[in-house]
């Protein structure tokens, strides 16, 4: 089996981790060929701080033209790739790789799985006017159409390609988490301060997710808290931390490792993800946010269907809570104050990457492998 994956031999990404783990699953009954995009060729910085108008130029005119930037690579890797496998699992994004490789799947008769499972994944997108958005949109339906079989991440997102492909097999599964690594002892905290509420957010903060600054001034603005504290760890690219109002402190970090955070959650009362703009999309950070041994809570539109409000729902000391919503500061407080166990903050082992990676390893199984049925599923 050959597998599709921009980013798979990168375990820094979500991506690459989902590959990584599908991969050791598959690994059970089928030999593995990967396919990924060298480490230098996929890494890069965000903003245009420090780089030239040529530059920038280049940038705005690949976005506006290729798949993304990423397309150039691989029309040169697949130029002349000639597939030699009994199947294939396409894992996007990058969506170029797949959308080059899939008819040459197609011509040589492999059957294939398409999973767009990441939150950042383009396949769902809709036509917009650049040049990009519409190339893109005419790749993705014959991908679709010749696959055996889809993955997506949250129910939202299958039940549209559902509609769209209703005989087309669809597993909606988001990532497992990594197992905590253990630590010689965690942080010693200071003694909390019961007039400071202190939130950690882990993760680069983009454009496309939520902003957190409408919450944090009304939390401020409830006067049970004489400080909101958010401690930022990842990045801020794009500003939307900047000028914090008065009673609302923020401190930007860089990244630390994993068991470094678990260590350190005796400094906060509670770690926040960050909702997406589209709510369909789960994002990555909400599984492993399940090792944390504080509470967690969603920052998302509560009243939308969305796949982040539904996955705080189904579990155990979480909190979803919209920007906007009046009475967050009674809901935040009630749930940092409540006397959580070890066990109901314990990660639960169905979203382990042990039970995630088997799911979703026979699932491709069951759509490529000995007795699945051959041919087009999806309606045309």
């Amino acid at each position: 089996m050959v597998v599709v994956s921009g980013f798979g031999g990168d375990a820094m990404t979500p991506r690459g981790q989902r590959t990584q783990q599908l991969i050791a699953a598959l690994g059970r009954d089928w030999d593995i060929e990967l396919i990924s995009m060298p480490a230098q060729g996929h890494r890069g910085g965000g903003g245009t701080t420090g780089r030239s108008l040529a530059r920038q130029l280049a940038s705005w005119g690949v976005q506006q033209t290729l798949f993304d930037r990423w397309e150039l690579w691989a029309r040169r890797r697949f130029s002349r790739w000639r597939p030699d496998a009994d199947a294939a699992v396409l894992i996007v994004a990058p969506w170029s790789l797949a959308a080059i490789a899939a008819p040459q799947l197609r011509g040589a008769d492999v059957p294939y799985v398409i999973d767009a499972g990441d939150p950042w994944a383009v396949g769902l997108a809709e036509p917009g006017g650049t040049i990009a958005a519409r190339r893109g949109l005419r790749a993705e339906r014959p991908i679709w159409e010749g696959a055996a079989g889809g993955i997506l991440t949250t129910p939202q997102q299958a039940s549209r390609m559902q509609a769209r492909y209703p005989n087309l097999p669809i597993l909606a599964r988001p990532n497992g988490y990594e197992a905590p690594v253990k630590v010689a002892a965690p942080v010693e905290p200071p003694a909390p301060d019961p007039t400071v509420l202190r939130l950690v957010h882990l993760g680069v903060i983009y454009a496309a997710r939520l902003d957190p600054m409408p919450l944090l001034v009304r939390l401020r603005d409830s006067g049970r808290w004489k400080t909101i504290r958010f401690d930022q760890f990842g990045g801020d690219p794009e500003g939307m931390l900047a000028d914090a109002p008065a009673g609302v402190e923020v401190r930007n970090h860089t990244a630390i490792p994993w068991a470094e955070v678990v260590a350190r959650t005796g400094e906060f009362d509670a770690a926040l993800v960050l909702g997406n703009e589209l709510g369909e999309l789960l994002p990555s950070k909400a599984i492993q946010y399940l090792t944390l041994p504080i509470p967690r809570i969603a920052i998302t539109d509560t009243e939308r269907d969305d796949a982040l409000a539904d996955f705080a729902r189904d579990h155990v000391a979480w909190l979803a809570v919209a920007p906007g919503d009046p009475d967050a500061a009674r809901l935040i407080g009630e749930h940092v104050e409540h006397p959580w166990t070890a066990a109901e903050l314990a990660p639960p082992p169905a979203d382990s990457w042990s039970t995630v990676g088997s799911e979703l390893a026979d699932f491709v199984d069951s759509c490529v492998g000995a007795g699945a049925p051959r041919g087009a599923t999806a309606a045309r």
